[in-house]
């Protein structure tokens, strides 16, 4: 396929190749050339602001968003489009309903992000400043669905296209925030634990701490042999995300230079991979990411090239900058904490694209659409509950053959009396992934 534009830009070059390429499979030109674009007798778009050159090819109404190099204000108006919405629309003369393309890429940049808005109380933009839950369509990877109805529409016209077939992946991600409720905390982080205990006269937790240290119980976030054997008995392989960082408010871990911490990533590294989990204080002293990163590398003896925010702080483009600086090449942030769905209206891996620079960098965006966290804290579902949405999640990224990622944490799947059903949702979200009638 040839497809024409008068200009062909950073943004232009970055979403059809997603679009047509990543998602499709599809082999396409693209030319600012009419001469050789008239020539051409493949399968054509002419893809423009007007379709006044009376040429034999189909016509896509372009919006000016990948025409610019700066960033303003949008406003898109959001219209049903099939089973789901879209943005941009087109008219009359365009062989598709919207310009897919510039509604991608403002959803694959974020760049409603980039505008001024009300952070929550962890700094972060909010699920429901977004267009995709503002206009429901947050539980959807929106970007294939679209693209699978664009090959159905390019299909009616050239039916000897050849697209490639993709197939779903399921991946678990573990974050080990906090490797143990009780052990391994030092003398005085102890102490003070077991007096605030006392004061509330949170007897239960007392007690439970005190069996603990004495060796009558298991620390209820010690689930790592549970992972393990969990994991290799569906021949997964997760990821796990830790954080190395030192002590501070939001940053809780067990010491980082302690034999016990060494001996646990020594540990899942023979089994899974690992990644780190950028600190919450790194945000405010970006140089600690990789401080952080080179101390997992020496206790691991593993090239560490892939991360996760801790509580997902994304500040765009900041974060990914950073990250890039630091010698990160896949990042695993991007999904609300808040709820279920796709941020960035894929289920696709993609590369960051940094609209304060307008360039595509060397940063690949691995998305996840289920968080254990988001369905029990902040949507207070039951058990039952998250299983039913977390099925939803999964046929809707079985539908369109993406990648389904998850987000786990040891301590969800360990003993707390408050995440006591838990580890059979993560059992059955395995299951459900697995299965290939999508039930």
């Amino acid at each position: 396929m040839i497809i024409y534009s008068p200009v062909i830009t950073t943004r232009i070059t970055y979403t059809f190749h997603f679009v047509l390429n990543e998602l499709l499979g599809l082999n396409y030109v693209l030319t600012d050339n009419l001469k050789i674009f008239k020539r051409a007798d493949s399968p054509k778009i002419y893809y423009d602001f007007n379709n006044n050159i009376k040429i034999n090819s189909l016509f896509l109404k372009a919006s000016p968003l990948l025409f610019k190099k700066g960033i303003e204000n949008q406003n898109p108006e959001i219209f049903s489009f099939k089973e789901t919405k879209a943005f941009f629309k087109t008219n009359n003369h365009s062989f598709f309903e919207f310009d897919i393309f510039a509604a991608s890429f403002y959803l694959l940049s974020r760049y409603e992000e980039y505008f001024p808005y009300t952070t929550d109380k962890f700094g972060r933009f909010p699920a429901k400043e977004s267009l995709a839950v503002k206009h429901g369509f947050i539980e959807q990877p929106v970007i294939n669905i679209w693209a699978e109805y664009l090959k159905a529409t390019l299909l009616k016209y050239y039916p000897n296209i050849r697209f490639k077939q993709n197939q779903f992946h399921f991946l678990p991600t573990i974050d080990i925030d906090n490797a143990y409720a009780y052990l391994h905390k030092g003398f005085i982080r102890s102490l003070l634990s077991s007096g605030k205990l006392l004061l509330k006269l949170n007897f239960t937790e007392l007690f439970e701490k005190t069996a603990v240290h004495i060796h009558q119980k298991k620390d209820p976030y010690d689930s790592y042999d549970y992972l393990i054997k969990l994991h290799q008995k569906y021949q997964l392989k997760p990821i796990f995300f830790f954080l190395t960082a030192a002590y501070a408010k939001y940053d809780k871990n067990i010491s980082p230079q302690g034999k016990t911490f060494k001996y646990l990533v020594q540990k899942i590294v023979q089994n899974f991979e690992i990644a780190i989990h950028p600190s919450f204080a790194s945000n405010k002293h970006p140089n600690r990411v990789k401080i952080e990163k080179e101390l997992l590398e020496k206790i691991s003896a593993k090239k560490i090239n892939k991360s996760r925010q801790h509580f997902l702080i994304l500040k765009m483009p900041e974060t990914y900058q950073n990250l890039i600086k630091s010698g990160i090449k896949e990042d695993y942030s991007m999904g609300f904490a808040e709820t279920p769905g796709f941020r960035a209206g894929t289920c696709t891996p993609f590369y960051f694209f940094d609209l304060k620079k307008n360039k595509e960098e060397n940063l690949k965006i691995i998305p996840f659409s289920i968080m254990d966290v988001g369905l029990k804290d902040y949507d207070e579902y039951n058990t039952l509950q998250a299983e039913e949405k977390i099925k939803k999640i999964i046929k809707n990224v079985k539908k369109v053959n993406g990648l389904f990622v998850s987000l786990w944490h040891n301590e969800s799947l360990g003993t707390k009396k408050q995440w006591s059903g838990w580890q059979n949702v993560y059992e059955k979200l395995i299951e459900f992934a697995l299965n290939s009638n999508g039930n």
